[in-house]
């Protein structure tokens, strides 16, 4: 009997128990331990959207102050270190004009920080600091003193998660990282809306551009 209860002990350490009642052998299955999935979502990202790009200035003589509005398109592509902080490529070009003149087409390349904040679930703020070149594309008289540069370049913007909140985690899942699944810190689509000075030289126009697009997080 010593026997029985000193074996019964033992088992009890292991995943199953075995037990002696009336000569027979009953064996009781521990419940199993659901596995915890680590999702470690890709930092990088793309986007793109529409972009409304405005040059405005003066050619170097009296009242002649002017501004050319331009339509085109714009992408940009990243990768977030952490919440806070991120580095990002973008390019832009326009082709659509407004006005009876004619705008004049702008073509702009930079890398840029990105400083963000996550303000909410779904919403981050994030500011562009970087350094680029913009060209100006046209040929209109007007604009001839200004053909091209490189210098500093500066802008602000805000993005809006559109994905499931819960499907960014799935059943049984913690992020490899804190702040993944968190303001756009997920997988899916997000709005994005900035405003970009493409060029910050005090003897160049005035160039600057608001964009509104969507971004894909992998």
């Amino acid at each position: 009997m010593k026997g029985i209860v000193i074996l019964s002990f033992v088992m009890t350490t292991t995943l199953s128990t075995t037990l002696f009642a009336g000569g027979k052998e009953v064996i009781l299955a521990s419940t199993p331990v659901a596995s915890i999935e680590m999702i470690d979502p890709s930092p990088w990202y793309l986007g793109g959207g529409v972009v409304w790009a405005k040059l405005s200035g003066c050619n170097l003589q009296p009242g002649c102050e002017y501004e050319d509005v331009t339509y085109g398109a714009m992408v940009r592509g990243g990768y977030e270190y952490n919440q806070y902080l991120g580095i990002e490529a973008r390019y832009l070009h326009t082709f659509l004009d407004e006005g009876p003149f004619g705008g004049t087409p702008l073509a702009h390349a930079g890398i840029f920080l990105k400083p963000q904040y996550p303000a909410s679930e779904r919403v981050n703020l994030y500011g562009l600091l970087g350094y680029g070149y913009t060209e100006n594309l046209g040929n209109g008289a007007r604009l001839n003193y200004f053909d091209s540069g490189w210098g500093f370049s500066a802008g602000a913007g805000i993005e809006y998660d559109l994905s499931d909140r819960e499907g960014d985690r799935i059943e049984n899942g913690n992020y490899d990282r804190a702040f993944d699944g968190y303001a756009d810190q997920g997988r899916g689509w997000s709005l994005f809306l900035d405003y970009q000075r493409l060029l910050i030289k005090s003897d160049v126009p005035d160039l600057n551009a608001i964009s509104l697009g969507l971004r894909y997080d992998f």
